[in-house]
């Protein structure tokens, strides 16, 4: 079985739709109002492909459910960089604040978010509980839990990290950031996604059924894309880069916003 087809999806719907939320990001007030109508009803759609393949094994029906969940990832992706669904706390991190007191203000700049994101997982998960699909469940999720991993290792400190994707409405998360020698939890979370991405590609290669193979592969190669992300918080090269060409300069409409 070919695995090249899935993995090569996985790295064009990573980079084309990222780069899709960062080029809105740059956008008026008026063309962001838009892009979030047409995002929740792709995300609506989403939601409905992946109640509808959920009894359905042919190989399309693993790329529909990847897609769905891709869909539903990239509303809350606009909903946090538009300024829509962040968190109660807007402001940044005082001077002197350490502890229990700077994780508490770091949390509550993006709460709602992350309670957005959790709710979705578990909505998914209960509409995809017994279904023979079940990859935009498992997709969505492995997304939430390594797009925490980055923020935790962002929060406790990681030898460089790029800001080039924030607006500059959100400038204020960069106080929050740490740049420090990569550390235990660093070594032990970019691990553990690399040794599952490599489960899960191994997987593929010995699935038994053309669409294990194709669940395993988009999984795996999401694990794999998360694997580099946290690379890039240890090397001084910004994953950032990989979008700049599509920014070549701010656009001064963004340097109004709030």
């Amino acid at each position: 079985m070919s695995l090249a087809l899935p993995i090569l999806a996985t790295l064009a719907l990573w980079w084309i739709s990222t780069g899709a939320v960062l080029v809105l990001g740059e956008r008026s007030d008026a063309t962001r109002n838009t892009a979030m109508v047409i995002a929740s009803l792709a995300a609506f759609a989403g939601l409905a492909a992946i109640w509808g393949v959920r009894d359905i094994t042919a190989p399309w029906a693993a790329y529909a459910g990847a897609l769905s969940a891709l869909a539903i990832w990239a509303w809350h992706e606009m909903s946090f960089l538009f300024g829509l669904i962040t968190g109660p706390n807007r402001a940044p991190c005082p001077p002197g604040l350490r502890g229990w007191a700077r994780f508490r203000a770091a949390a509550a700049t993006l709460i709602h978010h992350e309670i957005a994101l959790a709710a979705t997982v578990a909505a998914l998960g209960v509409m995809s509980f017994g279904a023979d699909n079940a990859v935009g469940f498992q997709l969505f999720g492995l997304l939430f839990l390594l797009r925490l991993s980055s923020k935790l290792n962002l929060f406790f400190g990681a030898p460089h990290f790029a800001d080039g994707f924030l607006p500059t409405r959100l400038s204020y998360l960069h106080s929050y950031y740490s740049s420090k020698p990569a550390g235990l939890f660093f070594m032990l979370s970019a691990g553990a996604i690399a040794a599952l991405s490599g489960a899960l590609l191994w997987g593929a290669v010995s699935a038994v059924t053309p669409f294990e193979a194709a669940a395993l592969a988009l999984l795996g190669a999401l694990a794999a894309l998360g694997a580099l992300e946290h690379a890039f918080l240890a090397l001084p090269v910004p994953d950032s880069a990989l979008w700049r060409w599509l920014l070549p300069a701010r656009d001064p409409r963004r340097a109004q916003d709030t």
